[in-house]
């Protein structure tokens, strides 16, 4: 059976349905978990420093860790600007992400991996850049990115968006980076059609953006693979075929059949 526990401040509540929250802050950065003990605690330290002065918080959304993970966040959530959403017979980075968003106070949401792969220190750009444009992604493409990971990681990512980019045929350059921030009202309109079990789910949002006819800005990153967790990804040959089947898919499937 489904259940959430929301725990925030002196804030602990049991929910079967969760309730879509009216932006009240600047921002709120979504932390999608599943076994993140060895990095969570020192990426909210790190997100803290990063938005020192903004008004915001962080919205950790746990699919019930077996590791020490919900006690970390349950700690951090007494304080205040961390918000801990447990989330019991429901698993899913896509659904975690909707979830965390739904319960997000922010006016802008950042979406990021709970695993340093994105730098919490181009935080402050992302959200100054929300002023002005309703979605800014991280690109490990444009001049002055990059990625740090084993080669046949960084090959895939580089084919598959190559790959991508040709099919859907927009001027994106990074179209699996999963590090974005965009005004909660702007997400909340688009209409998303598929499940996405890992990061397919990026195609679609930078899709619908595009669709919607959002403006969107590209900001460099250096992406940096994990070094401690466990990866929600497959891995070795089973991480390419699997990536290039379900990525092939979905830019096929949004390019020629989604008007069906």
């Amino acid at each position: 059976m489904r259940s959430y526990l929301y725990r925030k401040g002196k804030k602990s509540v049991r929910l079967s349905e969760l309730k879509l929250e009216k932006p009240s802050i600047e921002a709120s950065v979504i932390l999608p978990t599943y076994n993140e003990e060895g990095n969570i605690e020192r990426l909210i330290k790190a997100i803290t420093g990063a938005l020192k002065g903004t008004s915001y918080e962080i919205v950790v959304v746990d699919d019930d860790s077996k590791d020490g993970t919900p006690k970390i966040i349950d700690r951090y959530a007494k304080k205040g600007n961390v918000a801990a959403l447990h989330r019991y017979g429901k698993r899913g980075i896509f659904s975690a992400i909707r979830d965390g968003i739904k319960v997000a106070k922010g006016k802008v949401v950042v979406i990021m991996d709970a695993d340093f792969s994105h730098p919490p220190q181009l935080l402050p750009k992302l959200i100054a850049h929300s002023k002005n444009y309703d979605l800014v992604s991280g690109s490990r493409f444009c001049k002055g990115a990059g990625i740090k990971a084993p080669f046949i990681r960084a090959f895939a990512t580089w084919l598959f968006n190559s790959v991508i980019r040709f099919i859907l045929g927009l001027r994106i350059t990074d179209w699996t980076g999963g590090f974005h921030a965009i005004r909660k009202d702007a997400f909340l309109n688009l209409r998303f059609r598929y499940p996405a079990s890992w990061g397919e789910f990026d195609l679609e949002l930078l899709y619908r953006s595009k669709r919607k006819k959002l403006s969107i800005k590209e900001v460099p990153f250096v992406y940096s693979f994990r070094e401690e967790g466990s990866s929600k990804s497959a891995q070795g040959f089973g991480f390419f075929f699997g990536y290039a089947f379900k990525y092939g898919i979905r830019s096929l499937r949004l390019k020629f059949f989604d008007w069906l």
